[in-house]
């Protein structure tokens, strides 16, 4: 082949992966053993715009909201412990270097407008 074939395949390559990075990622399952414990977040935020709770996750590519289950303890006093747990495991080897960040309101965790909450989750990577 020609070093002109050469860089045709090699660019053709480049435009059909169109800035998708994939490489051969380790799925971090340890973290969301599924044996009750809750996983290490990268993050999380809990916010009174909204009021909503946002956290940030380790992900191989195909990391979505609906993977996660939350967990909600009443505390008392309008007090409130949420955790969330991954139900499906990523395993897509994509390079997500940031994680992958999921918000939830308070309306969707069912929780009051005012509530104090505390994230049960350790954070951390």
């Amino acid at each position: 082949m020609t070093k002109l074939g050469m860089f045709a395949v090699a660019g053709a390559a480049a435009a059909m992966l169109g800035g998708c990075v994939i490489v051969d990622a380790d799925v971090r399952e340890s973290d969301w053993d599924g044996g009750g414990d809750f996983g290490y977040l990268y993050g999380a935020e809990v916010s009174p715009r909204g009021p909503e709770v946002t956290i940030n996750v380790h992900s191989n590519g195909c990391t979505r909201k609906e993977d996660f289950r939350f967990v909600v303890r009443d505390r008392g006093d309008n007090d409130y412990a949420v955790g969330f747990r991954r139900e499906k495991p990523d395993h897509c080897k994509a390079l997500v270097i940031d994680g992958y960040r999921m918000t939830w309101t308070f309306a969707e965790l069912g929780l009051p407008r005012d509530a104090g909450v505390r994230i049960i989750n350790p954070v951390g990577r």
